[in-house]
């Protein structure tokens, strides 16, 4: 039974507009696309993606990398998805997330909402 949706958290300290960039070219280069984000300040984002199935080991192999550090049990997703599966599904979609947490000093941003006029 393949997991759906597939939820990957992990941490980083580099550049968070950079992690950005790798997460979203990663999710491309394994057969999936961005449907959805948010952003919470500078601290946290969530990516929201579908993926084909035969691109989930490849998507968590490459997010952990370039500073990007996955929890173990995002990186244990890749057990559940072992070749026969791949064989019977690759093209079958699943829905996913991926949350970053950016570790930094800075800091939190503030948005500035306007007064609703009356």
């Amino acid at each position: 039974m393949l997991p759906n949706p597939i939820r990957i958290k992990g941490f980083t300290r580099g550049n968070r507009h950079e992690m950005i960039d790798h997460a979203v070219n990663s999710i491309s280069r394994c057969t999936g696309w961005v449907t959805n984000h948010s952003m919470y300040a500078n601290k946290v984002i969530v990516i929201n993606f579908e993926i084909e199935v035969r691109g989930v080991r490849e998507l968590i192999l490459s997010l952990n990398q370039n500073g990007l550090i996955l929890f173990e049990e995002s990186r244990s997703i890749i057990d559940q998805f072992p070749e026969e599966v791949l064989l019977e599904n690759g093209e079958e979609e699943l829905k996913g997330s991926l949350n970053i947490t950016f570790v930094n000093e800075e800091p939190d941003q503030r948005h500035h909402v306007p007064p609703i006029p009356g």
